[in-house]
């Protein structure tokens, strides 16, 4: 066995070691080690009884591709699995309807879902990415102190009010929200910053203080007045392509 393969088994076992440390469940881990000092195991075997049947006394070469592993049919790298197992990666996925929550899968959802319910009710996509990256960071399953739930963060009341069964549901949320921010739009003649002022502070709150523009806004909580140009920035940053 060369001193390249020893390096690496060497590096094997400290990142088992580590990762062990950090998640008890490192199968995959296991699986790359023992896959490889299986194939190990087997080369050598064949290396040997060659040699014995051909008289020849050379060194076995083990020509194993020790950069690349295959588990459960996939080809694993050994930087890949010891990145996942150090991060301690694991799966979200939400108890209440299954969605597993994998950037790759919940994006493509959430964007489906943006894409139809703004085209729907005339709203910019880019004020309905900007209003989910601010209330919820695009995850599905959040859950605030106040009881909002998922993207856009809606209310018990908001999801009787649109009809939202599960607000944990991707499509149903976002539907649910972009309507609820139509209509705040919509009650202040197309004044987008109203819009969002209600959206977090309430319609009833700006009334009872006296908000009546924009220029008002430093009647309203903190949370709102920071919310606002929090969510403008970003929906000018989507918009510009800039994120």
């Amino acid at each position: 066995m060369d001193i390249q393969l020893l390096s690496v088994l060497s590096n094997l076992g400290m990142s088992q070691n580590t990762s062990q440390s950090q998640n008890n469940n490192s199968n995959g881990f296991d699986l790359a080690l023992t896959s490889l000092l299986n194939a190990i195991s087997r080369v050598n075997s064949e290396n040997n009884n060659s040699h014995i049947c051909s008289g020849k006394n050379t060194k076995p070469q083990l020509n194993i591709n020790i950069e690349n592993l295959e588990i459960n049919g996939e080809l694993k790298s050994l930087d890949t699995l010891n990145s996942s197992q150090n991060q301690n990666r694991v799966e979200n996925i939400s108890t209440s309807n299954n969605i597993k929550l994998t950037d790759k899968n919940s994006t493509i959802e959430i964007e489906k879902a943006i894409e139809e319910s703004s085209r729907k009710y005339g709203v910019d996509p880019d004020l309905v990415r900007a209003v989910i990256k601010v209330e919820s960071n695009f995850k599905p399953d959040v859950v605030s102190r106040a009881g909002a739930k998922g993207l856009m963060q809606l209310m018990p009341e908001n999801c009787e009010y649109y009809g939202v069964n599960n607000p944990f549901d991707i499509k149903e949320n976002v539907d649910g929200g972009v309507r609820h921010l139509k209509d705040y739009i919509d009650k202040y003649d197309g004044d987008i910053q109203m819009g969002l002022m209600a959206y977090n502070g309430g319609p009833t709150r700006m009334a009872n203080r006296g908000v009546e523009s924009i220029d008002d806004i430093y009647k309203m909580p903190k949370e709102t007045q920071n919310y606002v140009p929090k969510v403008m920035k970003y929906y000018n940053e989507y918009k510009s392509d800039m994120i």
